[in-house]
């Protein structure tokens, strides 16, 4: 049985700025970065949406194609050249996210050269949660591997559906190389939740350092 393969991916939190505290300039700057590349990110949320209801789709043809029997595969050509299809439009809402995952980072990573003009205080919450959103995207990196490989063994999957002298050892293998690859994603989708949750944390510890006055955005 073949499992969704993404659920929920936390988000960036979105904060807004209530007040500014006149010198502190270098904190300003920073909100200004980080609260852009939680913007730049709006894209890969809307990815994800659609890439989410896609594999449910994809979900129903895998069942109706894996539950026919192997004299009957010549029966689900149609099933089959439709998932492919959905594969295809998964393989580029996933490129889309890498995309804008990419842009964010890069916003975020020009809040480094404020660090040293700000309080000493405060520097050691700024290079924290900068450390946190370099762990975040390594594991968003890993997911996305994970689940280009996770498209490589669906397509093998299916095309071994359109040969009418397939194996059932042979499809009892590719099933087992597609469900492992389910469980890769799953735990690298929990990491990567796991690091964007620490990092909100993250930053609402670095705004509350830098004593700017913000509003969460739920």
């Amino acid at each position: 049985m073949k499992k969704i393969l993404l659920t929920a991916i936390l988000a960036m939190s979105l904060i807004v700025l209530a007040a500014c505290n006149g010198g502190n300039q270098a904190a300003e700057n920073i909100y200004d970065h980080l609260e852009t590349s939680v913007e730049l990110e709006e894209e890969f949320h809307e990815a994800q949406s659609e890439l989410v209801e896609i594999e449910q789709q994809e979900h129903e043809l895998y069942n109706e194609m894996i539950e026919v029997n192997m004299d009957e595969l010549d029966e689900i050509e149609g099933t089959v050249n439709e998932a492919l299809e959905l594969l295809e439009e998964r393989r580029q809402l996933m490129e889309q996210e890498m995309d804008s995952i990419d842009a964010a980072k890069e916003e975020f990573d020009q809040v480094e050269q404020y660090v040293e003009d700000l309080d000493e205080e405060a520097q050691p919450a700024a290079n924290e949660m900068i450390e946190k959103m370099d762990e975040r995207y390594e594991a968003f990196v890993s997911l996305y591997d994970a689940y280009m490989q996770s498209l490589d063994y669906d397509e093998e999957l299916y095309e071994m559906l359109l040969d009418e002298e397939l194996e059932s050892e042979t499809l009892d293998e590719q099933v087992d190389l597609v469900n492992n690859s389910y469980d890769e994603i799953t735990q690298a989708q929990e990491a990567f939740n796991q690091r964007t949750s620490e990092f909100n944390d993250m930053k609402r510890d670095f705004y509350d350092a830098v004593e700017l006055e913000v509003e969460f955005v739920e």
